[in-house]
């Protein structure tokens, strides 16, 4: 996949966010803490400011520069002891969002969740994973126009497991799934209790079929990795042992797999052809050493890129504090049996997100990094060049997370998006979409195929299209007599990138760093600021 991009190539180096700050005169300190405390009650307001269809959640998205190009897709899902009341009715949402941030097509699906919605650029495929129980999970194929084509499960008394779908370059079909075999443990103990003879490890399964369903391979962690590998962190039941937690299933070039275990810190190659592990990567059985790094804990997401170097997003649950979850980059020496940590991102102000999440690193060095189990004010996702520089970052609505998001380049040319028309007649605004569609969906709640407008705003509609809806370009009406003359699309303003500069508590001294259970400010280079309360 490559992506056009401006400018000089960029090169891999170690990313460590630095802070600095201009010196500042006292009286400034003193005005500035007062526009600070004065704008705090704003600083966690749920901004939205992007069109969205009524059966769509509200997000923001900060879009910082133009270099890319592509498009963005992700499927937000609520979760959370404390789930929005708005969200308790809308269906789950596939969602293909332009570079602009606008929402080109959703698929909405009243089911308990849909998860990782991505495209296969080789095959010109989509995926999603549509989980309707824990023993009815779908794993669901589009083609290049979005209409549905197969689904896949697990099949010989294996549960399917939410996780993974993966389409390998012999077209074949990588499914995750677990297994419960009963182990005896009693020889160990897990935070000081005693394992029992009687366990039920929950082994994680990789399974994969041809397009006729035909199950070619099978490899389950219950045969190849003793569940005394699982930190205690993660705790223990002799009812049901999660030791493994696979969630991330790649094809390595070699032909080989790399399995991540989440609750082993580990990640596993696998020779296909007799299932022995190879190497590992992490964990306390690490084959290698990280001259240069702490290394990784619950992560999540991992990739081989073209150069063999490993890509993933570590979660960091078990990090020395701060716990600050980042997307990183290691080059992996079988010879000397070292991982080098060559590229890393972590936001600014760093976080925890303690599970979900992935890292996508296209040809051109673009890096899509989404924190999954995180709310707001952090982003649910951002993309960043291969310097660091916040490119575009998105917000969903509370209580909303997104397993895995993405970008991708797609066949969109032979997409004809349904284009808004403009009349203006006895002072009467009316906004239509083209007609022939069995149903419409504008941005103002409207079902119908025209509506009439009385303020100005920016208004989209979207129509049936494959599985789902496709949406028009945004038209904007900032002046209600001449909304029609000339076309009202436009694109939205760029925000200038905010870098930190620096952290100060609420009388305007600069602090290293912020301190649990305080108040305290960011500032920006752009000379914006924003109160945050410090839960870390």
């Amino acid at each position: 996949m490559a992506f056009q991009k401006g400018g000089k190539k960029a090169q891999v180096f170690y990313i460590y966010p630095t802070l600095k700050c201009p010196l500042m005169q006292q009286a400034r300190q003193l005005t500035t803490t007062i526009l600070f405390v004065l704008n705090s009650l704003h600083a966690n307001a749920q901004n939205f400011n992007r069109p969205v269809p009524a059966e769509v959640s509200p997000y923001e998205f900060i879009q910082y520069d133009t270099t890319f190009h592509g498009f963005y897709l992700t499927a937000p899902f609520p979760l959370g002891a404390a789930i929005a009341d708005s969200l308790v009715n809308k269906p789950k949402t596939a969602m293909v969002l332009d570079a602009q941030g606008y929402l080109l097509w959703y698929a909405p699906l009243f089911s308990q969740n849909l998860l990782d919605f991505k495209y296969h650029p080789a095959q010109q495929q989509y995926s999603w994973i549509h989980y309707k129980s824990a023993e009815d999970i779908r794993f669901t194929l589009l083609d290049a126009n979005l209409q549905l084509t197969d689904s896949f499960t697990t099949v010989n008394g294996i549960l399917p497991d939410l996780h993974e779908f993966r389409i390998t370059s012999d077209q074949t079909y990588l499914l995750s799934g677990i297994s419960d075999s009963i182990m005896d443990l009693s020889a160990y103990s897990f935070n000081g209790v005693p394992g029992s003879s009687q366990t039920h490890a929950i082994g994680f399964v990789v399974q994969e079929f041809d397009e006729a369903h035909q199950l070619l391979f099978q490899w389950n962690s219950n045969d190849h990795v003793h569940p005394t590998e699982a930190y205690e962190n993660y705790g223990y039941s002799p009812a049901g042992f999660d030791y493994a937690h696979g969630n991330a299933i790649t094809e390595h070039p070699d032909g080989s797999l790399l399995l991540s275990f989440r609750n082993t810190n580990a990640i596993y190659k696998v020779n296909r052809q007799n299932g022995q592990v190879e190497w590992i990567l992490g964990g306390k059985s690490s084959s290698f050493t990280f001259p240069n790094d702490p290394g990784f804990s619950a992560q999540h997401d991992v990739q081989i890129l073209p150069n063999g170097n490993i890509t993933l997003f570590d979660n960091a649950n078990m990090a020395a504090p701060p716990k600050i979850s980042r997307a990183v980059e290691y080059s992996l020496d079988t010879m000397n049996w070292t991982a080098n940590r060559v590229w890393e991102y972590k936001y600014t102000p760093g976080f925890l997100s303690p599970a979900m999440g992935n890292h996508q690193t296209t040809a051109d060095r673009f890096h899509l990094i989404n924190y999954g189990l995180n709310y707001r004010p952090n982003p649910s996702f951002v993309l960043t060049d291969d310097e660091g520089n916040l490119l575009s970052q998105l917000f969903f609505q509370d209580s909303l997370v997104s397993y895995r998001s993405f970008i991708f380049e797609l066949p969109m040319q032979q997409i004809a998006r349904p284009v808004v028309s403009c009349n203006q007649e006895n002072g009467v605004l009316t906004l239509s979409a083209p007609a022939g569609y069995n149903r419409y969906e504008w941005s103002t709640g409207e079902s119908g195929a025209a509506i009439s407008i009385d303020q100005p705003g920016e208004y989209q509609v979207w129509v049936n299209y494959g599985a789902g809806m496709l949406g028009s370009a945004p038209f904007v009406v900032s002046d209600l007599a001449n909304a029609c003359q000339p076309s009202g699309t436009a694109s939205p303003l760029l925000i200038e990138n905010k870098t930190v500069t620096g952290y100060y508590d609420v009388l305007g001294r600069q602090i290293e760093r912020p301190v649990k259970g305080n108040l305290y400010v960011i500032r920006y280079s752009n000379g914006t600021a924003k109160m945050n309360f410090c839960t870390e």
